[in-house]
C-alpha cells in the first residue's frame, strides 16, 4: 500500500515474490496501479501478505490500517515501517495480534517495522 514508484514491488520480486500488487493514488506502471489505501478494490482476505511504509502519512491512519487488516487473510501477515512508536501503531490493528518489532533500515531511512498476524473476525 502506498506503493510510491514501486521501489518495495520490485525488491519483493528480487527476493523471489512472484505476485506482487503495488497500489498508489498516482499509477506507475508496470509495478503500480491506481488505488486509494483508504479505499481498496480488493475482495476481502484476498492477499496473505500487505506491507506499507507509509503509515505514518496516512490521512487516515485508522482507516487505512482497517482496509490493510480488510484485504489480508486469517492467518496472513501485515507489516508497516513506522516513526511512531511501537504500541501507537499496534493499538491501531483491531483484528490482528503482534508478532513483532524491529529496527530496520528502508531506503537509507532508519525505521520500525510492525509485524501483525490477521487473526479473524468481522472487517
Amino acid at each position: 500500500m502506498s506503493a510510491g514508484g514501486g521501489q518495495a514491488v520490485m525488491a519483493l520480486r528480487e527476493m523471489g515474490v512472484v505476485d506482487v500488487t503495488g497500489v498508489e493514488v498516482v499509477e506507475s506502471l508496470p509495478l503500480v496501479v491506481r488505488g486509494d489505501p483508504h479505499h481498496l478494490e480488493f475482495f476481502d482476505g484476498v492477499f496473505g501478505f500487505v506491507f506499507s511504509a507509509n503509515l505514518d502519512q496516512a490521512l487516515f491512519k485508522e482507516k487505512y490500517v482497517k482496509e490493510m487488516e480488510r484485504c489480508v487473510r486469517d492467518g496472513g501477515v501485515l507489516a508497516v515501517c513506522v516513526d511512531s512508536e511501537v504500541k501507537e501503531v499496534v493499538e491501531l490493528f483491531r483484528m490482528s495480534r503482534f508478532l513483532l518489532a524491529e529496527n530496520v533500515t528502508l531506503v537509507g531511512t532508519k525505521m520500525t517495522m510492525v509485524v501483525m498476524e490477521r487473526v479473524g473476525g468481522v472487517s
